[in-house]
């Protein structure tokens, strides 16, 4: 089944756990989850890998609503996801010294970072063009506010 919006994906993959509990599982307010699930706020990539994680959904499927073609394909894209993988990385974590990274380096890991990282980056770009055309929306609204072809007033109150 494909949904049309991130969103409505979202809502789909919490399925009936109530926002409040999904959300605190998720370690975010339930505001926030509301914005994601009606589309007016995008999450951020640690919100959409939780969200794969808690739920079982694949992270292509979340994020563009396309099914996998096979079972296997959307393993090979998120394997860090599986209850098994989480142990054997909290166990090499527990192992690291303490200058070594914490995060997972398994080649899925780093793909799905680098996407996630696109879409961060296209995310940002799209809220800097809404700036732009907000503020370009306001000059106009204040220039059709202003009144045209009259003539300013003389200090007596009188048109000259």
């Amino acid at each position: 089944m494909t949904m049309t919006t991130l969103g409505s994906r979202i809502k789909m993959a919490r399925g009936k756990e109530s926002q409040e509990k999904f959300a605190a599982r998720l370690e975010i307010s339930k505001g926030s989850l509301g914005f994601y699930e009606r589309g007016e706020n995008l999450p951020k990539s640690d919100v959409i890998l939780k969200i794969c994680a808690l739920t079982g959904v694949s992270l292509d499927w979340l994020l563009t609503g396309a099914e996998s073609a096979t079972r296997e394909a959307a393993h090979d894209l998120a394997p860090c996801l599986t209850p098994a993988h989480q142990a054997d990385q909290a166990e090499r974590i527990a192992a690291a010294a303490p200058h070594e990274s914490r995060e997972c380096s398994c080649p899925q890991c780093a793909e799905l970072k680098k996407r996630l990282t696109a879409l961060e980056e296209e995310r940002r770009e799209l809220c800097a063009e809404n700036r732009s055309l907000w503020k370009n929306m306001c000059s106009l609204l204040e220039e059709i506010a202003r009144p045209r072809g009259r003539q300013p007033l003389s200090p007596y109150g009188w048109r000259q």
